[in-house]
């Protein structure tokens, strides 16, 4: 039977891989994408059912960005499609610039463990 101090480093090291593991950047630009593209189809119908002498003046700026958008039914799905697009390449980009600063911090912390321990070893030979 293990003792609780032999199993520390291992839950410690299990730890730590799990924390930095590579992001999917799929995955990541696809939930992204599926959150941003409902929530403008979300808003657009919900401005619709609402009504109004104007219907969503401020929403409807996003028709510079998105051609084809307006304030209707169908235009909230063009939003839909838009919306995800939009959020798959932020949310692959936030996943891919993670995964790339991590590498360079795990590296960089390796380099610093490999010099220390070469000064250890021309200290003290």
């Amino acid at each position: 039977m293990k003792t609780p101090s032999n199993d520390s480093p291992d839950n410690t090291e299990k730890l730590i891989i799990q924390s930095l593991a590579k992001l999917d950047v799929v995955a990541l630009g696809v939930a992204v994408g599926c959150a941003c593209g409902l929530i403008i189809l979300l808003a657009t119908n919900f401005l619709i059912y609402k009504g109004g002498d104007e219907i969503g003046p401020n929403l409807a700026l996003l028709s510079h960005y998105f051609i084809g958008y307006e304030v209707t039914v169908r235009g909230s799905f063009v939003g839909l499609i838009y919306g995800f697009i939009f959020g798959f390449v932020t949310g692959s980009l936030i996943a891919f610039l993670r995964n790339v600063i991590v590498t360079v911090y795990m590296n960089l912390i390796k380099f610093k463990g490999s010099v220390s321990a070469f000064n250890d070893f021309i200290d003290n030979p």
